[in-house]
């Protein structure tokens, strides 16, 4: 009996194996099998304006709402739609075609690389010159030399215009900043002149009242002085 049930462990155990096998070759044949390009129904080298009819097309016909009672829609709509975002931009779409190509040797793989790097490259200096180019056609279109002489001078005297004017600013705020420096040490002078003539004031008020003073309390003494003196001689004469 014991030696039965290791049989059907061992026979349950291989046939987990088979199946994990089988759902794992089967999940990875459907991930081998999921092409964009077939998935829309176009070719590796098609348009723009091809893939777009196609995803329109396909949209239409795989959208959920055309068969609610297809549950299978929804997953297809959500891959057409992951097919088309890769494939409706340029760089997205060189990056899938990379991914789907055979795999090769390490040296193919570093000159694919290094095309791919001169091609977005070459696709950003076109891009600038094409920029420029278009700067340099505006300013010059179909004129004479000598409009393009008077062009230039006329810009020339612009420039000197503003120069003109720029200097003669800079004069004036020169100017304005001195003035404005006269006028506040001026203020300051006067207000310095106020105040020492304020405290001089002051100084002589107090040595004036301070005199007074001292006078008042040397006649206030004098006359106690008097008094206790009289008293005095006036006991004795008794």
């Amino acid at each position: 009996m014991q030696l039965e049930a290791q049989l059907r462990l061992c026979q349950s155990c291989i046939w987990c194996c088979k199946s994990g096998l089988r759902l794992l070759s089967q999940s990875s044949a459907h991930r081998k099998a999921v092409n964009y390009y077939e998935l829309l129904g176009v070719k590796s080298d098609a348009t723009l304006e091809e893939i777009k009819n196609a995803f329109f097309d396909k949209s239409k016909k795989l959208h959920p709402d055309s068969d609610p009672s297809n549950p299978a829609l929804h997953s297809q709509f959500v891959e057409l739609n992951e097919a088309y975002r890769v494939l409706s931009k340029d760089l997205s779409r060189k990056e899938y075609d990379i991914k789907i190509q055979p795999p090769y040797s390490g040296s193919q793989a570093f000159s694919s690389a290094s095309s791919h790097t001169s091609y977005r490259a070459s696709t950003y200096t076109q891009d600038n010159a094409h920029y420029w180019e278009q700067f340099r056609q505006s300013q010059t279109p179909g004129m004479t030399a000598e409009e393009q002489q008077k062009r230039k001078a006329r810009n020339f005297r612009l420039v000197a215009y503003c120069i003109i004017t720029m200097m003669l600013s800079i004069g004036a705020h020169a100017v304005f900043f001195k003035k404005l420096e006269e006028v506040h040490t001026n203020f300051m002078d006067e207000k310095d002149r106020v105040i020492t003539g304020i405290y001089n004031e002051a100084k002589e008020r107090a040595r004036v009242n301070g005199f007074k003073k001292q006078t008042e309390i040397l006649r206030q003494k004098h006359a106690e002085f008097l008094e206790k003196y009289k008293l005095r001689n006036d006991g004795e004469d008794k």
